[in-house]
């Protein structure tokens, strides 16, 4: 019995149970669900749609409840009473005839009247907003134009605060009739014909488009007020200076092409922070670690500041002195924080440079006089950075060149510490090198060789990633980039090699970001230099007798006068990039220089103190250089200055020039003489002979506040000359080894050496000696520390990362 009462007491709980539950269920409130009724209904085209005669449209709709979910619904596509009858029919399924339909079947759409009508998509007592579709007769073509103002067109930019004194000039008055600066407007309308029937009116809206958006901002406008949508109308707002085309079209037809052109820029100005110590001046100094600021207006061709161009900001040392990277830097019209992340120098500057700047170079789409045509534009003086302070650590990568026609041969890289002179594990490069260059931040290397050229990534060595990269050249034998590197960009995303060897000579431009190379037919190209803003390449081939201009947005051009009237041997930009300097390629006792817009040969720039080209060029930021003293005995005028100093095999070269802004008639070029004085006189180029004899230089370096001039030769070590005191001293390497190679860090206190010893010399230039030797171990199952195989290699490349 009790075993009886226990399974009852059980059944009896587990009914209870099942009824608690069960009930609670019932009894409870179940959560809303979705309403299936629509709030909104949407119309699609909205809210207007231009349709021709005969043609059809599909109609659609969609719904939401209350809570704004989407829901299915069954719609119902009804035109207003209101409307024109015979103008449009409409399938149950939303399927529209600009006509009429041949129901029940709706295949067939037979033209019938034009006209406007309204239709709207119901669901559930729920309708749409009315779209106005527009049926017209066959549109022949379209014209776009100019609706003349009501009014005088306003003043540009009435209201701005002064230009700075760089950009103070007198801009062309005449320039409403051709572009439009940041504060006007104009409207345009479309004009549609049907065999020379102006049916504009029955076509309703008209589609804008523009080629480049960033240059105008197209926003069409309700002109009549009974149907309360655009149609043939829209304002065109100028944004980035430069020039596109505007199109309108409307059922399939597009109409010819508008030219709008937003006032292009004609002047820039660099300045430093007018809160700063440095206010007005072209120039300043800092330590490491602090901050500089700059600011770049840009002015066009109204006299107006343009308002955040788009300019590229480039340093000449961002190792330095940084300024950002390209377009996103800084952005002018604001301040630009000019970093310092080590000692040395550099020049600063911002240029209005396409495509982004004056969008449109090197077109000229509507046939516009010259000061209206999109041009690169440069300031005519950079702003000077010397930045002072402990130096940092960095690297030295070191290898050979003594087995580069050896595709076999397995050559060894080492990376030295300049804080501890210790190499570092050798790697083994992917094939010979011939030559070696760092971009000037440091991020990466370009290494030439006649088997495939590679980037370096430094920072990569003795990890687990790969630091070597090839760079591709599809199309080729080899599929890779071939020849010697001959120059890289200051932003490390461009970079030029020479190939020699092979047969036609190949130049090939090689762009980092994005990926591309691109092979021109250059024979011997000895000699490249890319513009600070990487706009413009110029390479000297032939062996020097013809001069090159390369541009990503023009074809190969050869500049004349061609061939040059004596072979050059190296070219460099000035500060800004505004224009390049040639060593040799110009008469006995005269300086060539041409202009970076437009490839064209300035009038050559007397010389007649410098009578041997120099053998090296380089330039160097203008308020470095110390002026009223031993090496520039009397001051100069400061705006638009540019300092080069060059080498030959008896000494240094000093010239200095003067860049202006253009005349009011055009954008470019600047104008370029030789420095001016104070007095207004002119300082001539001088050759400072450092009565050493002749000496066998192979490459030569200047201290960051360009006092001291070192000059690494094979017969007399290394030569520094003092600009203070006009005095030679001489650092002799250790053992008396011969330099082979050498390079300097960015502050210029430490010189690095390959000796003829075979050792790494690290030359102390503040202390005036050799003060560390490093040596390189016999690599393994080999005799020789820089080919695993080949050759007996020694070193004769060094290359220190900036």
């Amino acid at each position: 019995m009790g075993r009886l009462r226990l399974r009852w007491a059980w059944l009896a709980t587990t009914i209870f149970l099942f009824l608690f539950l069960f009930l609670a269920a019932c009894g409870g409130h179940k959560a809303p669900g979705v309403s299936p009724f629509p709030a909104k209904v949407s119309l699609n085209p909205n809210p207007s749609f231009s349709m021709q005669l005969g043609t059809t449209l599909v109609l659609t709709a969609s719904a939401q409840n209350g809570s704004g979910s989407n829901i299915r619904a069954t719609f119902t596509y009804a035109i207003s009473p209101s409307s024109p009858a015979g103008v449009l029919d409409i399938a149950p399924n939303g399927f529209a005839c600009a006509g009429t339909w041949n129901a029940p079947a709706y295949t067939i759409c037979t033209p019938a009247n034009t006209g406007v009508v309204q239709v709207t998509a119901s669901a559930l007592g729920a309708t749409s907003a009315p779209t106005y579709i527009f049926v017209h007769a066959p549109i022949d073509n379209i014209q776009v134009s100019v609706v003349p103002p009501v009014n005088s067109p306003p003043p540009a930019c009435p209201s701005q605060p002064a230009l700075p004194p760089a950009c103070n000039l007198p801009f062309n008055a005449n320039a409403i009739n051709y572009c439009l600066s940041q504060n006007q407007v104009q409207t345009l309308q479309a004009t549609a014909y049907s065999q020379g029937v102006d049916i504009t009116a029955q076509v309703g809206p008209f589609t804008w488009s523009e080629v480049s958006p960033a240059v105008v901002k197209i926003t069409p406008v309700v002109t009549v007020t009974s149907y309360n949508v655009a149609t043939n109308q829209a304002t065109a707002s100028p944004s980035t200076p430069g020039q596109t085309q505007v199109i309108a079209s409307a059922s399939g037809v597009y109409s010819q092409a508008y030219n709008f052109e937003t006032c292009p820029v004609q002047c820039i100005a660099m300045q430093l922070s007018v809160n700063g110590q440095y206010t007005d001046q072209t120039s300043f100094v800092a330590s490491k670690g602090t901050s500089e600021a700059i600011t770049a207006t840009a002015v066009d061709v109204q006299g107006c500041i343009v308002p955040k161009p788009p300019l590229t900001w480039v340093s000449s040392q961002p190792a330095a002195l940084a300024a950002g990277s390209g377009t996103t830097g800084c952005v002018a019209g604001t301040t630009c924080t000019v970093t310092t992340p080590q000692p040395g120098a550099a020049a600063i500057t911002a240029s209005c440079t396409p495509p982004a700047c004056n969008v449109g170079f090197p077109l000229n789409l509507a046939d516009l006089p010259a000061p209206y045509i999109p041009q690169p534009v440069y300031p005519v003086t950079a702003i000077s950075g010397l930045v002072t302070g402990a130096p940092i650590s960095s690297g030295v990568l070191s290898t050979s060149h003594d087995c580069y026609s050896d595709q076999l041969c397995a050559v060894a890289i080492y990376n030295v510490s300049t804080s501890t002179n210790l190499p570092g594990s050798a790697a083994e490069l992917p094939t010979p090198p011939n030559s070696l260059m760092f971009d000037a931040s440091g991020s990466e290397a370009f290494m030439g060789s006649e088997f495939g050229a590679f980037t370096i990534n430094p920072a990569s060595f003795g990890g687990s990633t790969n630091p070597f990269t090839p760079l591709p050249a599809p199309g080729t034998t080899l599929g890779l980039v071939t020849g010697r590197v001959l120059a890289v960009s200051p932003s490390g995303n461009l970079a030029v090699f020479s190939d020699t060897v092979s047969t036609p000579n190949q130049v090939y431009i090689v762009t980092s970001s994005p990926q591309s190379t691109t092979a021109l037919n250059i024979n011997s190209a000895t000699a490249a230099t890319i513009s600070p803003d990487g706009s413009k390449t110029f390479i000297l081939g032939n062996g020097g007798n013809t001069l090159y201009a390369y541009s990503s947005l023009q074809y190969l051009q050869t500049v004349q006068p061609n061939p040059l009237p004596t072979p050059a041997r190296s070219i460099v930009f000035n500060s800004t990039g505004s224009f390049a300097l040639l060593s040799g390629g110009s008469p006995a006792g005269s300086l060539a220089t041409y202009n970076t817009c437009d490839n064209s040969l300035t009038p050559y720039l007397s010389a007649s103190g410098i009578s041997t080209p120099p053998l090296f060029l380089k330039m160097v930021p203008a308020g470095n250089v110390a002026l009223d003293t031993a090496i520039v005995p009397i001051p100069l005028q400061t705006a638009g200055l540019d300092f080069f100093f060059g080498l030959d095999n008896t000494g240094i070269d000093v010239i200095a020039t003067t860049s202006s802004q253009p005349l009011l008639a055009f954008l470019c070029p600047q104008p370029i003489a030789l420095a001016q004085t104070t007095a207004k006189t002119t300082f001539a180029p001088v050759h400072i002979n450092l009565n050493q004899g002749t000496f066998q230089p192979i490459n030569f370096f200047l201290s960051p506040d360009a006092t001291q001039a070192y000059i690494v030769t094979t017969d007399q070590g290394v030569l520094v000359y003092d600009f203070n005191t006009n005095s030679v001293s001489r650092i002799q390497l250790l053992n008396d080894a011969t330099p082979i190679a050498a390079d300097m860090t960015v502050d210029g206190t430490l010189m690095y050496v390959a000796g003829s010893d075979g050792l790494l010399h690290q030359l102390n230039t503040v202390l005036g000696v050799d003060l560390y030797q490093a040596s390189f171990v016999p690599l393994p199952d080999s005799q020789n520390s820089f080919c695993f195989t080949g050759a007996d290699c020694a070193l004769n490349i060094v290359a220190v990362k900036p």
